[in-house]
């Protein structure tokens, strides 16, 4: 719990169509603030299944974990009609293996993303919350370092929960099918 009281959980299996659903809500703000690696795609919803999937089967293996705040105003309809709580917050951490080396002796690491907040619900510390539970998890698990990819906007945030520029410049190059 939070101190103004909001609780988040450990999300489950069935919580991943709602996952899903934040993580595109957290693409579709990051292309309307330029930060989007394929703004153009942002609003393709071909790839929830496979997200779903992936979610559960991460979970089930044990390399992923997510952490939610329910949305108090719809919790009980939507339970009751569709046996999915709706979420208004999320994090997600998952582990990843890397060969062993200086510094990652084991060669875990951790990753966090798909760290969203619905408009409404912002400036409650809930991000730093759900950051802060997948560092924990992360770091309870194993992980030697963690890293994220951060928005303008949250940088800040995560600066203060430690996170400084990786030694090397990372680089990505974008593939199109």
């Amino acid at each position: 719990m939070d101190a103004v009281g909001v609780q988040f959980r450990r999300a489950g299996a069935r919580d991943a169509p709602e996952l899903v659903r934040l993580r595109h809500a957290m693409f579709r703000s990051m292309a309307a603030t330029g930060s989007a690696s394929r703004p153009n795609d942002v609003d393709d919803e071909s790839w929830y299944p496979a997200a779903i999937c992936a979610i559960r089967t991460q979970m089930q293996r044990g390399t992923l974990a997510a952490f939610v705040v329910n949305d108090p105003a719809a919790l009980r309809i939507h339970e009751q009609a569709q046996n999915v709580t709706p979420l208004i917050a999320c994090a997600v951490a998952a582990l990843v293996d890397h060969l062993p080396g200086p510094g990652l002796p084991r060669g875990l690491s951790g990753w966090i993303s798909s760290v969203f907040v619905e408009v409404p619900h912002r400036g409650q510390g809930l991000a730093r919350d759900l950051t802060m539970a997948s560092l924990r998890w992360l770091e309870d698990e194993g992980a030697e370092i963690v890293d994220l990819a951060a928005t303008p906007q949250a940088e800040g945030l995560y600066r203060s929960l430690g996170f400084t520029e990786p030694r090397s410049v990372p680089l990505r190059r974008v593939v199109h099918p």
